[in-house]
């Protein structure tokens, strides 16, 4: 039985799309849908003020992404919690799932930065073979999914 499914936002059309399916997921099951965003934090190297000020709006958009997922996902019924955490994607994304006893993580493959396989992918194959439950991944689509319309 599905109680409660971890899915991985980063702000793209990709990253809704997967909502999509955690959502469906989670209606049929009632589960409790958990969204995750994490934050990488900034390399050492990149200039201070430039680096902060990219951050700061890093972490705007991340949170505001978050919270309109969160709210709804909520109107459609599912009860939802959202969360945002800093460090390495893939280690954060693992310990939430152990933290939440997740039951499935869903994802997609490719992320905001549409560097395909090279940063994303590998991100995405280390939570499938580091993950405590199983993993849905989502392919890239063309298909773009509207969060507003769907929940509606």
């Amino acid at each position: 039985m599905i109680k409660t499914v971890l899915a991985l936002t980063d702000g793209s059309q990709n990253s809704r799309n997967s909502l999509r399916y955690a959502l469906e997921i989670c209606r049929k099951f009632g589960a409790t849908l958990h969204i995750l965003s994490v934050i990488e934090d900034m390399p050492s190297y990149v200039n201070l003020e430039v680096g902060t000020e990219f951050m700061a709006n890093m972490q705007e958009t991340i949170e505001h992404e978050v919270v309109i997922c969160t709210r709804r996902c909520e109107t459609s019924g599912v009860e939802c919690v959202g969360v945002i955490r800093h460090g390495i994607p893939y280690e954060e994304i693992v310990a939430y799932a152990e933290e939440i006893d997740a039951d499935l993580v869903v994802m997609s493959t490719h992320g905001h930065t549409g560097l395909s396989h090279i940063l994303l992918g590998s991100v995405a194959e280390k939570i499938v073979r580091h993950s405590p439950c199983p993993v849905l991944t989502t392919r890239l689509d063309t298909k773009h999914w509207d969060i507003e319309e769907y929940a509606e």
